[in-house]
């Protein structure tokens, strides 16, 4: 299921310098996805788990952390045991999630496998049929998210704002229902050509002003609410 490695970021992790590890196949089908080739990648990927796990070795001095992402990564059998040999080496772990498998995130926070956690909130649950190919995931969507509020870890929720999905109403709504959460982030839409949807989403980026909107009705919900453009 590991698809490639980032050996250095500064933007996965926040306040740590980690290396990013994406893991193919995922269960949403997002218009404005820009990791298209990773969801729906047949093949075995550009590196193995063991050479990242020697590159993680080798790095040790220079890296914080790990980040996990995809695709989703835990729709990974093998995701639990991989994070346990990072730990093994003394790396933090970051998760990121859509939130589909909340038995798969109740686990690893009830091991103390997670250090931060970054949950993709895609809409309002009402709008969530956009998304999912599985209706019965909205469900739990929400189990997730009282799942990571209610655990000790860092975390932050993130939606990514395309002009034509999600208007200024949709995220009163998303605000109302993670209300009290510690962070959330907007990060506006970006083309690239591994974009899903080219066709719908369009090569333009989010207007900044908009994002700014965004921010100044949701504030209110938040302990903090970043843009991340």
């Amino acid at each position: 299921m590991i698809y490639d490695l980032m050996p250095v970021s500064v933007a996965d992790y926040p306040g740590n310098v980690a290396a990013t590890v994406f893991v193919s196949g995922c269960n949403f089908h997002c218009p404005y996805c820009h990791n298209s080739s990773i969801i729906v990648a047949t093949d075995k990927g550009h590196v193995s788990e063991e050479e990242i796990l020697n590159y993680l070795v080798k790095r040790g001095n220079l890296l914080d952390g790990v980040c996990i992402t995809g695709g989703e990564p835990t729709l990974w059998i093998g995701l639990e045991e991989y994070i346990k040999r990072i730990r093994d080496i003394g790396f933090k772990v970051k998760l990121d999630t859509n939130g589909a498998r909340p038995g798969i995130l109740k686990k690893l926070i009830a091991e103390n496998l997670l250090d931060y956690i970054a949950m993709d909130i895609k809409a309002p649950l009402d709008k969530y049929g956009i998304f999912v190919k599985d209706e019965s995931d909205i469900s739990r969507v929400e189990e997730s998210t009282e799942i990571i509020m209610n655990s000790r870890l860092s975390y932050e929720f993130r939606t990514t704002v395309h002009e034509k999905i999600l208007d200024l109403n949709d995220f009163e709504k998303i605000g109302e229902w993670l209300q009290c959460a510690h962070r959330y982030v907007i990060q506006g839409y970006k083309y690239s050509d591994d974009v899903l949807d080219k066709d719908f989403c369009g090569n333009s980026p989010c207007d900044i002003g908009y994002l700014e909107k965004i921010k100044d009705a949701v504030d209110k919900y938040f302990d903090e609410v970043l843009i991340r453009a």
